[in-house]
C-alpha cells in the first residue's frame, strides 16, 4: 500500500484534510513521511470507521491510491504556487484582499478535493451494511466525546490553549516572539469569540446529516450529490445562530492575522520566507 496554523471531519474529508493541509502545517523535514502515509492513514481510519470487508478494503486501497497520484501530479503544484503568492504577500504587510485571496484558494481547494473525491467515495457508500453504519455512528459518537472532553468547558483554558498553539506555530514559522509580541497576541486571540459551543452543535447535526445519507440513499448518484454537498459545504443545514457566530469567528481571525502581521520584524518575515521557500522546494522533491 502505497490551519498556516493560527488560519485555520471521518471519511473522504479526512483525505482532503491530510492531502490539502499537511503541506501547510507539517514542517519541511516531516513532509515526506507524512504525505507519503497519507493514503494509509486514511484507509486505516475508515477501517476504524466502517469495519471494512475484504472487498470492501481492495477496492478503497486502489481508489486511495489513484486520488493519491492524482493529487500528488495536479494539485500539490497548484498548493507550491499558492505558497509562492503568500511568499510575496509576506514582503510586506498583509492587506485585507490578499488575505481574503488566501481564505478564498483553501476554499477553492477543499471544493475541489470533494469533487474528485465524491464519485469513488459514494461507490464505497452505496456497499455500506446496517451493521456498518451503526458502527461508523458509535465510531462519530466516541470520536465525539472524546472531543468535548479535550476541548474542555472553560473559556479561560481554551484561550490558554488557543494561544500555546498559535505562540508554538509562530514561532515555528517567524522565529522566536518577544515578550510585547505575547502579550499582544494573547490579547488579539482574546479578542477572537470563542464559538466552541455553537461550532459542537454544528459539528454533531453534520454527523447526523451524514448518518441520514447513508441510511436514506442507496443508489451511487444520490449518494456522490449527497457526499460532495457534505464535504464541500460544510454550513449545509447550519442554523442562523451558527452563521452568524461563524461569520464573526472568521472575522475575528482575519482581524487577529492581519494585527498580528503587523507587528513582524524583518527578521521575522525573513524567516518566514526562509520556511516558505523550504516548504515549496519539498513540495517540488514530492511531485517528483
Amino acid at each position: 500500500m502505497k490551519d498556516l496554523g493560527f488560519l485555520h471531519r471521518s471519511y473522504w474529508r479526512g483525505l482532503c484534510r491530510i492531502l490539502l493541509l499537511c503541506p501547510l502545517l507539517v514542517s519541511c523535514n516531516t513532509l515526506h513521511i507524512t504525505y507519503s502515509t497519507a493514503d494509509w492513514i486514511l484507509l486505516w481510519k475508515l477501517d476504524r470507521y466502517f469495519d471494512l470487508s475484504a472487498s470492501q478494503e481492495n477496492y478503497l486501497d486502489l481508489q486511495v491510491e489513484a486520488f493519491h497520484v492524482w493529487h500528488r501530479h495536479h494539485q500539490l503544484p497548484l498548493y507550491a504556487q499558492f505558497l509562492a503568492q503568500i511568499d510575496e504577500f509576506s514582503k510586506n504587510e498583509l492587506s485585507q484582499a490578499e488575505l481574503e485571496n488566501i481564505f478564498a484558494s483553501v476554499e477553492y481547494f477543499r471544493v475541489h478535493l470533494a469533487r474528485r473525491a465524491s464519485p469513488p467515495g459514494a461507490e464505497f457508500l452505496a456497499t455500506v451494511t446496517p451493521a456498518q453504519i451503526r458502527h461508523f455512528e458509535e465510531m462519530l459518537d466516541q470520536d465525539y466525546r472524546r472531543l468535548v472532553s479535550d476541548i474542555g468547558d472553560d473559556p479561560e483554558m481554551r484561550l490558554d490553549k488557543r494561544m500555546a498553539t498559535t505562540s508554538e506555530t509562530l514561532t515555528i514559522w517567524v522565529g522566536e516572539l518577544s515578550v510585547d509580541q505575547e502579550t499582544y497576541i494573547r490579547e488579539r486571540m482574546r479578542k477572537i469569540p470563542d464559538t466552541t459551543d455553537v461550532w459542537l452543535a454544528h459539528r454533531k447535526r453534520r454527523q447526523e446529516k451524514l448518518l441520514d445519507l447513508l441510511r436514506s440513499a442507496h443508489d451511487p448518484f444520490s449518494l456522490e450529490q449527497g457526499l460532495f454537498q457534505w464535504l464541500a459545504d460544510s454550513k449545509t443545514g447550519a442554523t442562523e445562530e451558527y452563521l452568524v457566530v461563524s461569520r464573526e469567528w472568521r472575522e475575528g481571525v482575519q482581524r487577529a492575522v492581519l494585527d498580528i502581521d503587523r507587528i513582524l520584524t524583518g527578521d521575522q518575515r525573513a524567516h518566514f520566507s526562509r520556511k516558505l521557500q523550504g516548504l515549496i522546494h519539498d513540495i517540488h522533491g514530492l511531485i517528483g
